[in-house]
């Protein structure tokens, strides 16, 4: 016979593994958090999520160069749509990451999985700085290229759900949405610095400095940065939600991908469609113009960076504020309004960016920019709240990285392909379109934990 206990989205379920797929039991109330605890939480996830992106990041901002380095052989069209190949083949796998961290995480703890994951990613970006290209090792320069990819994507896969539900899950419900958006601001602040030190070695260097050698730099950064980011995590302790949820004897039974799939079908799929539009629209705005710019527009590599970062430190600002406002409006209204946004806006933010003047393509960059803060500052509370405690790690780590996998890592190498073989250079707007039209889908679905504990959380 079963016993029941009030769950804080307000329904009841078993404390065992129930035959008719109710959630698992709530968790036991955590300990108290001081201001000065949460603080240095939100601080390391910043710095943490920095590290992991610029590393994930680069990559893509010198993605021209290095289709050149270790795809020689090759047409210079599809130079770059074998460097994009690359890049995509490391969100291939993030799913493989997301399942393997995600039952770590959920098992093991949070932090566990943040320590694993940036050492992972700054050994296999240092290897990149290191890897001898196609004129010298040939045919092994490509190959040795993927391997590493794959090991940042594995990282990636861990990381991004990682990061976002240990600062969640640290949070008071009513600013939770603020506090997580600073996790996105560490990405973003990593994603600009990568472009940032991309676009210095074309100040620094010529051409052929760079693509004979100086293109290493900013994957040699990486292992000092990792070293950095490493020793701020290891004096965090594990989030007070989770080890609450240790202390109960059947929670980590329950902890299970079976559970999983019985309890939140429904979530797994609105989740996907959030994570879509998000981020669809994030690795065609910030890792795919820069090169966009060069490839389709063809303005030289370091034209096609500098009018990229104006707008990207411009994202970065306005990531919180965006936070701070769907604590107050609903994350649900304000992700909602970037969709419908995007939807509206890209095709003519697009024909500004490939006929306009130099000040309307920036200004189009800021337009997207602003759409994207609007969407990264809830996706990881959005995300986080809508699985159970015991399953969350599973559950947000397999559908974001599915997600992100199939449709928006993919996205700078399906846009460069169509462009090849359409000659039309609109079709970057067409796909974002799509996304948003499949957003807008999941979160009119979805239910509104704006200020309320996430699923299974007890009420603060």
């Amino acid at each position: 016979m079963h016993t029941h206990t009030p769950m804080a989205d307000g329904f009841a379920a078993p404390s065992a593994i129930p035959s008719n797929g109710s959630s698992p039991s709530p968790t036991a109330a955590p300990r108290a958090v001081q201001s000065k605890e949460l603080n240095r939480v939100v601080l390391a996830s910043v710095v943490g999520s920095f590290v992991e992106w610029f590393e994930f990041s680069v990559y893509g901002y010198l993605a021209a160069v290095l289709g050149k380095v270790f795809f020689a052989t090759s047409s210079p069209t599809m130079q770059v749509t074998a460097s994009w190949a690359a890049f995509a083949i490391a969100f291939f796998a993030r799913p493989i990451g997301g399942i393997f961290f995600g039952s770590l995480g959920d098992k093991y703890g949070r932090k566990r999985v943040l320590t694993i994951t940036i050492i992972m990613m700054a050994i296999s970006t240092f290897l990149i700085g290191v890897l001898p290209g196609y004129a010298s090792i040939g045919i092994a320069a490509p190959l040795l290229l993927i391997v590493l990819r794959l090991m940042q994507g594995l990282s990636a896969g861990g990381e991004a759900s990682g990061a976002a539900i240990f600062v969640a899950e640290y949070c008071r419900d009513r600013n939770r949405t603020l506090l997580t958006s600073w996790v996105e601001v560490g990405c973003m602040a990593g994603f600009f610095f990568g472009a940032s030190v991309s676009a210095i070695l074309t100040v620094f260097f010529s051409a052929d400095q760079i693509l004979d050698w100086a293109w290493r730099i900013p994957f040699l950064i990486a292992l000092p940065l990792g070293a950095i980011g490493l020793y701020i995590r290891k004096y965090l302790e594990e989030t007070p939600t989770f080890v609450a949820m240790k202390q109960q004897h059947d929670a980590l039974a329950q902890a299970s991908w079976k559970v999983l799939f019985a309890t939140h079908k429904k979530e797994l799929f609105q989740s996907a469609g959030i994570i879509i539009v998000t981020n669809v629209t994030l690795f065609t705005v910030v890792t795919y113009i820069p090169t966009y710019f060069v490839s389709a527009l063809h303005v030289d590599v370091a034209t096609g960076l500098k009018l990229s970062l104006g707008p990207q430190l411009f994202l970065v600002v306005m990531i919180p504020l965006m936070g701070m406002l769907a604590d107050k409006f609903s994350r649900k209204t304000m992700m909602t309004a970037a969709s419908l946004a995007i939807a509206v806006l890209a095709v003519p933010c697009f024909q500004l960016l490939l006929e306009g003047s130099t000040a309307a393509k920036i200004s189009s960059l800021m337009v997207l920019n602003f759409c994207l803060a609007m969407l990264l500052g809830s996706i990881y509370s959005i995300i986080p709240s809508m699985f159970h405690t015991q399953v969350r790690f599973k559950g947000m780590a397999l559908s974001y990285n599915v997600a992100v996998a199939m449709f928006a890592g993919t996205a700078p190498m399906i846009n460069s392909w169509l462009i090849a073989r359409t000659g039309n250079p609109i079709v970057p707007a067409y796909y974002l379109i799509g996304a948003a039209v499949v957003g807008l889908i999941a979160l009119l679905s979805s239910k509104d934990r704006t200020g309320l504990p996430m699923r299974g959380d007890p009420v603060q």
